[in-house]
């Protein structure tokens, strides 16, 4: 059976025209009418009595109306509650991506795709990843390409009175970040000092079990902060943090539990913003 048939029949049985049907369908009353002389040639019966610029339901027809409406509003009802499902976005992050990057930034977003809204919730396990999208810290090693929305590099930042007073203040406070999750590389401050050409001996070394907490206090300029450039971007953008010496690579990645393909699309037009926010 045509569903454009099933259609007309249903709109005509509900408004009692077949004019008003072809105007709710946008096509020609002759339209109408043939799809519903169609349907009743394949049912072998009436569905409509046909009187003068009038018509009524056939005993057949009236049944098939009440299922025909029913259905209809079972899918309208069903696409109506996926499109508002697909339009309320789920974001789950570090505590420290989420206030530093994710947050900061929705506002764009927001004016981009202003019938999108992304509810944003931190914590340390990882969801489903059809249903919410997950933005982790990972070891780029152990991710697939796929996945990965930026490799990380790390450097050392402080307020601006704080770097000048460096020389001075011996030894100079460094926070650095003790992960929560011990399979995650630590931060490449090792390698940094060697790159730099500096000695461990003239920082002292104070952790923190996330990064957004080692930021806070350079920024109040109790010390430097060995971190991510990805989270002091805006920061170093406004010259609240200025850094130190050139970043280092490191292991370490932001990255979605999933490939972008398995997410919908409004959750992948969210992750390209992302992607182009944090590069």
């Amino acid at each position: 059976m045509s569903l454009h048939a099933i259609k007309a029949f249903e709109s005509a049985a509900r408004l009692g025209s077949f004019k008003k049907a072809a105007e709710e369908m946008a096509i020609a009353p002759t339209g109408v009418s043939h799809h519903v002389a169609n349907l009743e040639k394949r049912l072998g019966v009436r569905l409509f009595h046909r009187h003068h610029r009038q018509i009524t339901l056939t005993p057949a027809g009236q049944r098939l109306s009440e299922a025909t409406t029913s259905g209809f509003l079972t899918i309208e009802t069903a696409l109506d509650d996926i499109a508002q499902r697909a339009s309320h976005l789920r974001v789950e992050t570090t505590s420290s991506f989420a206030a530093l990057v994710l947050i900061p930034g929705l506002h764009d977003f927001q004016r981009r795709y202003p019938d999108l809204e992304v509810n944003v919730s931190t914590g340390e396990t990882i969801g489903s990843p059809v249903s919410q999208l997950c933005i982790r810290l990972g070891d780029a090693r152990r991710v697939e390409a796929a996945c990965v929305l930026k490799k990380e590099r790390f450097g050392l930042y402080g307020a601006a009175s704080v770097v000048e007073a460096m020389k001075d203040t011996q030894p100079m406070p460094v926070y650095l970040t003790r992960w929560k999750n011990e399979r995650l590389p630590s931060p490449p401050w090792p390698q940094w000092l060697a790159q730099s050409g500096l000695a461990g001996e003239a920082f002292e070394t104070i952790g923190f079990d996330q990064e957004l907490y080692g930021i806070a206090e350079a920024v109040a300029g109790k010390g430097l902060v060995f971190c991510s450039q990805t989270l002091v971007a805006e920061h170093v953008s406004n010259a609240t943090l200025v850094e130190v010496a050139l970043a280092v690579d490191s292991p370490l990645c932001y990255y979605t539990p999933a490939p972008w393909r398995d997410y919908s699309l409004n959750h992948q037009a969210l992750l390209e913003w992302l992607k182009a926010l944090i590069s």
